[in-house]
């Protein structure tokens, strides 16, 4: 074990524990301080690069301490722009737990707010769509993070946004806490004093996005309290305030809103369809996206962005026609609405799908798992295509419409997503999750009644394209 320089003591303050004497780095300073670790500055003496070292404040057994480097390497293993990369971890001769990352020079997302002010939306959405990617490869991967702030959201030397701490501190071994951060948390975690699943993440993030376009996360911005328990009880008994800036439009608001509802059920059901809800405002605002960055998942909504600008009115409205041709006008009708519609369900419909009967997410998990399911594999490994429902069709019983459909390839855990859709092209607000095939809905105003369906794998993976099919009168 190499000595320690004498420049050790001079750049570490008053009360700062000792940082470790670690084999091949050299100690150059202080980062920062959380409420159970400590971030040094090292410089590795082969690249003569910088690195972050984090430090646990508690002593790991060797039980704990075996479990903490697995743990850590598959850690590792997340590779993504948006996340921090880790390059080691182990735990110091006296049990303190230290995990190697990659240095982040511009500080975090919560510095910058501090010293430059709040963030234009332009970029808040870039770093929605980001961050929204990275957490949904984790979760894809059986992880949640649980702690996510703008604190945890560092800047990288290439400008990137990418989180950080992943839960592979101490205080993953220790079943009392999840060392959640108040502010941030959403109220089922609160409540429970227990650790979070991937919709939690989900609100965090919203929390996070809120912040930097407010400047304090959404409570403290809203309600002003003095104490974690007025703060508390504003989360838990308080609705979300909007963001009082002119330039905040309403699409982003609801869509931040919807994230941050109190009920997870009431959330998006993946961290991807909370980055394709971000990339529509783009779209909507700018006319682009910010591409959504994991493999397996289309980058642009491309086509979801077509059918929105559809609803928004670029579809001319159809005359008034004579009675006697009111069927040409019904079946016409009809073909618009499932030419347009039949593309925004992937982006539009699921991310207000019902959860009722998800279950939660391990914190981390043994590496050995993917957390894919291997029915719907290729042996190299590529996901296969979710097929769509097929002989979909309904039919009038009063003023109720049955629909049915058949699953083409049945698996284990399927469910199907379903939207009744209204004559603006939108369904979003009627999207539900069930596990039958046949759904019964109250008949819509006008000449007909349209749904979408898709089939949900239990691991979250969606048909590609849902079936559409409408009832006429």
């Amino acid at each position: 074990m190499p000595q320690r320089t004498a420049s050790t003591a001079a750049h570490t303050p008053a009360g700062t524990p000792a940082p470790p004497r670690l084999r091949g780095y050299r100690y150059v300073g202080v980062i920062g301080k959380g409420s159970t670790a400590y971030v040094f500055r090292y410089r590795q003496e082969a690249t003569e690069r910088d690195v972050a070292i984090k430090v646990g404040t508690t002593h790991l057994d060797s039980k704990a301490g075996a479990r903490f480097k697995t743990e850590a390497v598959f850690m590792a293993s997340l590779q993504h722009p948006n996340i921090l990369t880790v390059h080691g971890a182990g735990v110091t001769d006296d049990g303190r737990p230290y995990t190697i990352f990659e240095y982040a020079p511009a500080g975090s997302v919560k510095d910058i707010i501090a010293t430059q002010g709040v963030y234009p939306v332009d970029r808040t959405l870039d770093y929605g769509v980001q961050l929204a990617s990275a957490l949904y490869l984790a979760h894809r991967n059986n992880t949640v993070h649980r702690d996510l702030k703008t604190s945890n959201i560092l800047i990288t030397a290439q400008g990137v946004p990418a989180i950080a701490d992943f839960g592979i501190a101490t205080n993953i071994y220790d079943h009392r806490s999840t060392g959640y951060s108040p502010p941030w948390a959403p109220p089922e975690v609160i409540a429970s004093r227990g650790s979070g699943d991937d919709r939690s993440d989900i609100y965090s993030l919203a929390a996070t996005l809120y912040a930097m376009l407010a400047g304090k996360s959404p409570f403290e911005y809203a309600y002003d309290p003095h104490t974690i328990d007025e703060l508390v009880d504003c989360i838990m008994h308080k609705p979300v305030p909007p963001i009082n800036r002119a330039d905040v439009p309403q699409s982003l608001q609801q869509v931040l809103l919807k994230a941050l509802a109190p009920d997870p059920a009431n959330r998006y059901f993946t961290a991807v369809e909370f980055a394709r809800a971000l990339q529509e405002v783009q779209i909507q605002l700018y006319g682009h996206a910010t591409p959504v960055n994991v493999q397996g998942i289309e980058p642009y909504p491309t086509r979801a962005a077509m059918a929105t600008a559809g609803a928004q009115g670029a579809l001319p409205a159809a005359p008034a026609k004579p009675k006697d041709r009111r069927p040409l006008i019904i079946a016409a009708v009809v073909l618009v609405v499932l030419a347009v519609l039949g593309v925004v369900f992937a982006a539009v419909i699921l991310p207000n799908i019902d959860h009722s009967g998800d279950t939660g997410t391990a914190a981390v998990v043994n590496p050995g798992m993917n957390g894919t399911s291997g029915g719907d594999d290729d042996d190299d490994g590529t996901t296969t295509t979710v097929p769509s429902p097929i002989e979909l069709s309904g039919a009038y019983a009063g003023d109720t419409v049955k629909f049915t459909w058949s699953n083409p390839d049945p698996q284990d855990g399927d469910r199907y997503a379903w939207s009744v859709i209204n004559g603006t092209g939108s369904g979003q607000a009627n999207a539900k999750l069930i596990e039958g095939t046949s759904v019964e809905v109250p008949a819509s105003d006008g000449a007909q009644t349209c749904i979408q369906v898709s089939i949900v794998r239990q691991d979250r993976r969606m048909s590609s394209t849902p079936a559409t099919a409408c009832a006429v009168k």
